[in-house]
């Protein structure tokens, strides 16, 4: 099995690498200014976009229905996508449960057929079986999917009633190999952004990443952003994990974005659909269960635990669950409001960095609550203060460094502004690198 990992990630980097190198995605040199000076990055900051070879690639794609959004993303990277359905299927046989493909599909179809549609898109398009490309998108979404750190505010926490969603995304990188697949490739995809309208669904949206077989949807036309910190469920075969068929919670990510304008359409479909989470089965669904994190633009905010058979919806006046002042949420990679043993989610003691990260987070929120801004929400992204070094950075800190505790980094970080339709990016560590804005109420609109 890990022989098989490694062939895929390399297939996975040599077709994602020489894919923006063909569709000349971005040629320049991103800033390395590494300092733990507020005062520096305020005026690093102050150059943003201002250097014009530092731009944002929009790729747009524009489909009459899902099965036309399929068929063209097939004519797209047809190559890469028959070269990574041959190395991807080529050891199947032991890593699926039995008919959980087809179980798969049948939810699809009940619940939500336009991704079905999507797929037979797909295949038509490159002559690949339906469900080889289910494999293929599983496999590649666990390999380049990390455990993240999120927060939002919005409201009286916020300075000028504004409304925020932080977002850092990290990566194991426990080998030379990940360095390159899941570190390199994520950073490289966060310079590259999709804008995708279907004729037939609500709502024209933002991903980065590859459109359907690795699609991350952080931000539709309405304003609704998203993040996802990602679950871990226990390695403690004596707990229990909640398990079940449904659909995968890649695919209901994406569905928010392309049905919902809101948090509370967006916590409807959540607790409406069935959820997958079938941890056991193999190393590709590890996300199944994961939180979701979101914000809007009429200002409000929600954090989602899910599995199989649990879920629990917190909005931002949920006190009586989350058990903080209004206008604050933030989460790590452990279960807070849902029993983790009924889950299975790991706890902090399995996951110390969860608990350290997840505490911290709640400290910078309440310090600056009133007060929270843009410049304030940065510097939660860059906080090394919390970690298992309060005076140096490491794998514990909202913005992670790989030490010896952990081999895990912060890839890059985002701040969503849904108000303004605006993103601030950063395309690596925070704490290294500038925020540089891009404005999706342009974006959409062209």
């Amino acid at each position: 099995m890990k022989k098989s990992i490694k062939i895929i990630a390399l297939a996975i980097f040599v077709c994602f690498f020489f894919s923006f190198i063909s569709q000349n995605i971005v040629n320049s040199k991103i800033l390395d200014k590494s300092s733990s000076s507020n005062r520096i990055f305020s005026v690093l900051d102050n150059f943003e976009n201002k250097n014009p070879n530092l731009k944002l690639s929009i790729n747009y794609l524009n489909a009459s229905s899902s099965y036309d959004y399929g068929f063209k993303v097939g004519k797209l990277y047809r190559f890469q996508l028959k070269f990574l359905n041959f190395i991807t299927n080529s050891n199947q046989k032991n890593s699926f449960k039995e008919n959980q493909i087809e179980d798969e599909i049948n939810f699809m179809e009940s619940y939500c057929p336009q991704f079905l549609d999507e797929f037979r898109g797909l295949s038509d398009s490159l002559n690949i079986e339906i469900e080889k490309l289910l494999i293929l998108q599983k496999k590649i979404y666990s390999l380049l999917r990390g455990e993240c750190t999120a927060t939002v505010a919005t409201g009286d926490a916020t300075k000028n009633n504004e409304t925020f969603l932080t977002f850092n995304l990290d990566n194991r990188i426990d080998s030379p190999l990940k360095i390159f697949y899941k570190l390199f490739l994520n950073r490289l995809f966060s310079w590259k952004c999709w804008v995708i309208k279907i004729n037939t669904l609500r709502y024209k949206y933002a991903l980065f990443g590859m459109p359907i077989i690795y699609e991350l949807a952080f931000l539709n036309e309405e304003g609704l952003g998203w993040a996802s910190p990602g679950i871990p469920f226990t390695k403690n075969q004596s707990r229990y994990v909640d398990e079940g068929p449904g659909i995968s919670t890649m695919l209901i990510e994406r569905l928010v974005m392309m049905t919902c304008k809101n948090v509370t359409e967006a916590a409807n479909v959540w607790k409406n659909v069935e959820r997958a989470n079938q941890q056991d089965s193999s190393w590709y669904n590890q996300y199944d269960g994961s939180s979701e994190v979101y914000c809007d633009k009429e200002g409000g905010i929600l954090a989602i635990e899910q599995t199989h058979n649990y879920i629990i919806t917190a909005f931002g006046n949920s006190t009586e669950i989350t058990g903080v002042r209004e206008g604050i949420l933030w989460h790590a990679n452990h279960h807070k409001w849902l029993d983790p043993f009924k889950t299975g989610s790991v706890t902090i003691e399995e996951y110390p960095s969860s608990g350290t990260r997840d505490k911290r987070a709640g400290e910078l929120l309440n310090e600056s609550y009133g007060n929270i801004t843009l410049d304030v929400c940065k510097q939660i992204t860059r906080d090394h203060g919390g970690g298992f070094d309060p005076n140096g950075k490491d794998s514990g800190d909202i913005c992670r460094h790989f030490d010896k505790t952990d081999k895990i980094v912060t890839a890059f970080s985002w701040i969503i502004l849904p108000k303004k339709l605006t993103v601030y990016w950063t395309h690596r560590s925070p704490c290294r690198s500038l925020f540089w804005k891009h404005d999706f109420s342009k974006i959409f609109g062209d």
